[in-house]
């Protein structure tokens, strides 16, 4: 019983110590998120552009 609560434990020692060296992936996608958030904030400005351009054309027009 005792050699198995060491063997646990160590264990646990060695992922805790493996969990600091390991690829942080959180901050992959974090930097993936703000890419796309970045771009449909572009495409929403552009967007708004567009149709202000349209309104204001269609009224000169008109």
């Amino acid at each position: 019983m005792t050699l198995l609560i060491i063997l646990l434990f160590l264990a646990s020692a060695g992922l805790f110590v493996y969990s600091f060296f390991a690829k942080d992936y959180q901050s992959e996608v974090d930097t993936q998120v703000s890419n796309v958030q970045i771009n449909l904030m572009r495409e929403i400005n552009q967007l708004k552009d567009q149709i202000k351009e349209s309104k204001e054309g269609g009224v000169k027009r008109g």
